[in-house]
């Protein structure tokens, strides 16, 4: 009896089939990992998660920038007017920047824990939020440690040459007149806006980085989910390839048994085999069983 291809991870020659009969649980469920991975589209899920992501800090920055008023302090210098709004840009963005790419340290530790260890994947299939919330956990620890660093480096005086550099750079940007023109048009355009719009712009403004950060994470879970299921699905249809193909192993033996049965010199040899003392003297059977005895 031959037995035909069962799907992508059971083919192989005939002499490997109880081999794959007898894969144990932690086999079949690397080979569903394998084949949910090889269908999924990582490479673009991940560009759509990385990219609205990657756009919070700056959004974070920019946000900074047009709220900022007064004087702020930078590389041990302090700054006012356009240098003030682009230096505390500069710092809330690379906060946010710093921040994320802690998180994403953490990320890219888990998914490597993932892939090397089935309980880990067993975990989060099936508690998907304690999962998660131990991810934030986790997350909301590497910000924390984030932010006292940046605490802490605010709080060491900048060498002289970038505390130089800071004063040049702010006095450019603040006598520059392409910016001065831009930032008169600027004024101009605010002071022709309703401040009904004005409040509107300045709240969906606010909210960027935020709405950024939260699509790329719901896009990040949503996608999470789908992969979820797919890993589910090739799971139950691997196991089920599995046992259907024990149970067409033992039919095929079975039938091969019947068909030695069918032939008269197959019965007598079995039936020898069976009884291989039979029709022998008594004392000869004693003989043998006193040298199987001993």
């Amino acid at each position: 009896m031959a037995i035909s291809s069962v799907g992508p991870n059971f083919q192989g020659r005939r002499d490997r089939v109880d081999e794959l009969i007898n894969l144990d649980d932690a086999s079949i469920q690397r080979a569903a990992y394998l084949k949910t991975m090889s269908r999924a589209n990582e490479k673009k899920h991940n560009n759509i998660t990385n990219g609205l992501i990657a756009a919070a800090p700056v959004a974070a920055g920019l946000t900074a920038a047009v709220f900022t008023k007064g004087k702020t302090k930078i590389f041990s210098k302090e700054v006012s007017g356009l240098a003030a709004r682009m230096a505390n840009g500069l710092k809330i963005g690379g906060l946010w920047a710093a921040s994320l790419a802690a998180v994403g340290l953490v990320g890219m530790a888990k998914n490597e824990l993932s892939k090397a260890s089935p309980e880990v994947r067993k975990f989060d299939r099936e508690h998907p939020f304690l999962s998660l919330g131990t991810m934030l956990a986790a997350g909301l620890g590497a910000i924390a440690l984030v932010n006292k660093g940046a605490v802490k480096l605010a709080s060491v005086t900048a060498p002289k040459f970038m505390q130089k550099a800071t004063d040049k750079t702010a006095k450019f940007l603040n006598h520059n007149k392409l910016l001065g023109v831009v930032k008169k048009g600027a004024k101009n355009l605010s002071a022709k806006t309703p401040d009904a719009l004005k409040n509107i712009g300045a709240t969906a403004l606010s909210w960027t980085p935020q709405a950024l950060l939260l699509g790329g994470l719901f896009h990040s879970i949503s996608h999470g989910s789908a992969v979820n299921r797919e890993f589910n699905k090739n799971y139950s249809e691997l196991k089920e390839k599995q046992l259907n193909l024990a149970k067409a192993r033992q039919r095929e033996l079975a039938m091969e048994n019947d068909f030695l049965k069918t032939d008269a010199r197959n019965r007598e040899d079995l039936a020898l085999v069976k009884n291989p003392l039979k029709d022998l003297p008594g004392e000869v059977i004693q003989k043998v069983n006193d040298i199987s005895v001993e």
